[in-house]
């Protein structure tokens, strides 16, 4: 039960009956009580208040279901993963948001960060009617989508890179800032839906640095909606972009490319003016997110101008026409040039067509169909922007940084098994077998010397791999042995 108002007027708003999962009332003598107590014990009063608040409407009966409890928990342990994120990189650089305030650090906001303010400002919007109506299961919903979808799945991946440059780079105050003034406003906006949560938050956010403010956050004002950070064609934009990394995703996979290896390019053919705009503004982001060396931008509804045009033709519509020559007729047409054929169409619909043994005859548009097909290496799907394609033909730059980035990876994972803090140096040695493979990640031996904090770095085919930690390793059917320690 969850009581608010506005005065003169309170209202308080409670579920119907509790039921189980298949909605039938709870009883004793059926076994199918659940204790809120038990509930409470293995997963927290803020997972049981945020699911009870979350499930449905506050006026309908409540159908208990423990899979949608864990759903809600493992939202919760998402929200705290996410705050706890940037925590050890502001301590290692002293990060004092007192002394750097998101207006110090506006002209090296990104777009990213815009849209993250943004978003969050929506969601106070969003959360606010929601509250206005009686609908906290919105409320919380919105919450958490926003939580996982937006902060955990999308900006922590932007920004995490910027969190591994130097101490006093205005790129990486930005993030700073900005994270730090998005989680206020979040810890604010769940404290009714999870107050043991938001008080743990804000002691550690807003109490640990600023010792005179007020003593807990359900004293705080509810947060209001703060127009200025509101960018609704940015936040449709970035909306846009995603839906083309999650294509350019699933033309990877059909391409056999892991995200982790660099291409060529990507090619978007836009089917509006406003998605042509979207990729335009947050180009970056695109090349970032999809690991693309470039980002070929079509004319707005018009297809890549290295697709094939494969002749398909019809032999119902040929065989009346040709009778015992349709056999000749339709190897013929599999052999033109498909952008021929269809000009030839438009322009004066028919087509001359001279088959093998050097007779001529007319064809017509509903002979033949058309279909596009793909350059040698690439991989299409598509997206609310338009078609995607990936290029996933490889150069030995591009396979170079794949493997290295491949060696980084496994360097990375032996670092957290030994639980190295995120600022210790360490001495890496890598064994690889194959020479081809190896001369290609000598050409980025500093990349991974830097990205894994290695002031000693051995690699070679003919080293002996030492260290605290020793592990083989299969990188794409390529044996390796690494090995690390601490400095």
């Amino acid at each position: 039960m969850v009581g608010f108002g506005r005065a003169p007027y309170k209202s308080v708003l409670m579920h119907g009956f509790t039921l189980d999962a298949v909605g039938k009332k709870m009883s004793k003598s059926l076994g199918n009580v659940v204790s809120p107590l038990d509930v409470i014990d293995r997963y927290g009063a803020d997972t049981l208040r945020a699911y009870v608040l979350s499930s449905n409407a506050p006026w309908e009966d409540l159908k208990f279901n423990r899979e949608e409890v864990e759903t809600i928990h493992r939202s919760i342990n998402i929200l705290w993963n996410v705050f706890r994120f940037p925590l050890p990189y502001m301590a290692l650089d002293n990060f004092d948001p007192l002394k750097v305030s998101l207006d110090s650090v506006k002209d090296a906001l990104r777009e990213e960060d815009r849209w993250i303010l943004s978003r969050a400002q929506s969601v106070v919007k969003a959360v606010d009617e929601a509250m206005s109506g009686y609908l906290l299961h919105k409320a919380v919903r919105e919450i958490l989508e926003f939580t996982l979808e937006d902060l955990s799945r999308w900006y922590i991946q932007l920004i995490r890179p910027r969190t591994w440059t130097e101490a006093d780079d205005p790129d990486k105050l930005a993030a700073y800032c900005v994270l730090y003034e998005v989680y206020v406003t979040l810890t604010k906006l769940i404290s009714p839906f999870m107050p043991y949560l938001a008080e743990e938050m804000y002691q550690n956010l807003i109490r640990n640095v600023d010792p005179n403010a007020l003593e807990s956050v359900h004293m705080c004002d509810w947060p209001k909606v703060d127009e200025a950070y509101l960018d609704p064609e940015l936040e449709a934009a970035m909306d846009t972009v995603r839906s083309i990394v999650e294509a350019a995703s699933n033309a990877r996979q059909k391409a056999g490319r892991k995200l982790r290896w660099p291409v060529s390019r990507i090619i978007i053919s836009p089917e509006t003016e406003e998605a042509a705009k979207a990729v335009e503004r947050l180009r970056s982001v695109l090349m970032g997110q999809t690991n693309s060396k470039a980002i070929v931008l079509t004319p707005v509804a018009e297809s890549w101008d290295e697709l094939g045009l494969e002749v398909i033709p019809d032999p119902g519509k040929i065989g009346p026409v040709f009778k015992k020559d349709a056999g000749k007729v339709i190897p013929a047409l599999q052999k033109i040039d498909g952008f021929a054929l269809k000009k030839a169409f438009a322009e004066a619909g028919e087509f001359e067509l001279s088959l093998a043994d050097g007779t001529t005859v007319t064809v017509i548009p509903s002979m033949a169909n058309f279909k596009e097909t793909l350059p040698e290496g690439t991989a299409s799907a598509e997206s609310d922007a338009g078609l995607v394609y990936v290029d996933a033909n490889l150069t030995p730059e591009l396979e170079a940084e794949g493997y290295a980035r491949e060696v980084i990876r496994r360097l990375q994972d032996m670092r957290k098994e030994l639980d190295l803090l995120v600022d210790e140096n360490i001495r890496a040695s890598v064994w690889i077998e194959d020479e081809r493979i190896l001369k290609l990640v000598e050409t980025l031996k500093g990349l991974i010397a830097e990205e894994v904090r290695a002031d000693t770095f051995d690699l070679g085919s003919d080293i002996e791999v030492f260290g605290a930690l020793v592990k083989d390793w299969d990188v794409e059917g390529i044996a390796m042995k690494m090995g690390i320690s601490k400095k």
